[in-house]
């Protein structure tokens, strides 16, 4: 398979993946607020087992796949970087693009905690963690390295 073709596969994988953290993340967000709030549940069917969950237990759920969407999105990046830059030094900037946000999230979410802000806060949490879960690092990695020398003569 041809580098070209590996990195457009590279990217819709990263894109699709995105859609289906989206899907998975409404639908679960539907089900807790009708457990919350008791709005009317606008879920497909496929996710009403949740409604037998505790909210508690569905934001576990909720962490557990933010983790795990996360740890899916730095790896396909990494290895779509890599196959269109060739070179694994810039593993540490495509890391630092994931862990960066990650931690500042982490940072927010204590210091929101501690201060009772996390109300506050939450917009900027989210922005933060739904960056890192998305295909945006991708295309601005993507771009970037695009432009920056390779160590190649021509």
């Amino acid at each position: 398979m041809s580098k070209r073709i590996k990195i457009i596969a590279g990217t819709i994988s990263v894109v699709l993946l995105g859609f289906l953290r989206d899907y998975l993340f409404y639908n679960i967000n539907w089900i807790y607020l009708t457990l919350v709030n008791g709005r009317m549940n606008g879920a497909r069917k496929e996710f009403y087992f949740l409604l037998e969950w505790t909210p508690q237990e569905i934001n576990i759920l909720k962490f557990i796949l933010t983790g795990v969407f996360i740890i899916l999105f730095l790896y396909m990046t990494l290895l779509t970087i890599r196959i269109a830059v060739q070179s694994k030094k810039n593993d540490r900037i495509v890391m630092a693009t994931f862990l960066i946000p990650g931690l500042l999230a982490v940072l927010l979410s204590g210091i929101g905690k501690l201060t009772g802000l996390y109300t506050e806060l939450y917009g900027a949490i989210h922005a933060l963690m739904t960056f890192i879960q998305s295909f945006i690092p991708l295309m601005i990695l993507g771009l970037l390295f695009s432009f920056l020398p390779t160590g190649k003569s021509n």
